[in-house]
């Protein structure tokens, strides 16, 4: 790789850098505020990405979009004989935990709604690429359950990304730093799936 490509690949990391610190500090992103946090011309971000939905999904499908499948394990804890349900509550709460490192996940997890085709057929790879480390680390979630495992998945990843985005324990009470908020979610997910 020559000097320029190296730039340009710079230049490229530093826009995806610059709109996950836009996201995660809450703040509905443009491409001026992309531009002027990553100190790059505006213009580079249309020749680079074809503009805002393009950096978003170039955001979308870098590593640290979704948990890896190590990290999963490392939050999920040992797993070695337990249940259907006690593998679904270990998935779910390493889920949270994960997404509340991940501010700038959460955000565009709850902006899916705004972008157009292609930005969601890119955010859909990125989170199938999630799903696929979830799988890895926890197996399928088996018959044992008692529900639809991928439904009740996702509804509670996007309950966690709206008590996360809020950093609220309840939607009356007052900010949490989010690690204890995504604790206090693990706790209830476990408590309602009547495991330890």
């Amino acid at each position: 790789m020559n000097a320029k490509d190296k730039s340009r690949e710079a230049t490229k990391a530093g826009f995806v850098a610059a709109l996950a610190a836009e996201l995660a500090a809450g703040r509905a992103p443009t491409v001026e505020a992309v531009a002027a946090r990553a100190g790059a011309n505006k213009a580079l971000v249309y020749r680079y990405f074809g503009g805002l939905p393009g950096l978003v999904a170039a955001y979308a499908a870098g590593d640290s979009f979704m948990p890896s499948a190590a990290e999963l394990m490392e939050l999920g804890g040992p797993l070695g004989g337990k249940s259907a349900r006690e593998r679904f509550a270990a998935c779910a709460t390493a889920t949270v935990a994960a997404l509340a490192r991940r501010p700038a996940t959460v955000q565009v997890l709850l902006l899916l709604p705004t972008f157009g085709p292609e930005t969601l057929a890119a955010l859909r790879e990125g989170r199938a690429r999630g799903i696929a480390q979830i799988r890895e680390a926890f197996g399928e979630p088996g018959a044992g359950l008692g529900f639809d495992a991928d439904v009740a998945f996702g509804l509670l990843v996007a309950g966690a990304c709206q008590m996360l985005a809020a950093g609220r324990s309840t939607w009356l009470g007052g900010e949490q730093p989010p690690a204890e908020l995504a604790d206090g979610i693990g706790r209830a997910i476990r408590g309602m799936l009547g495991v330890g």
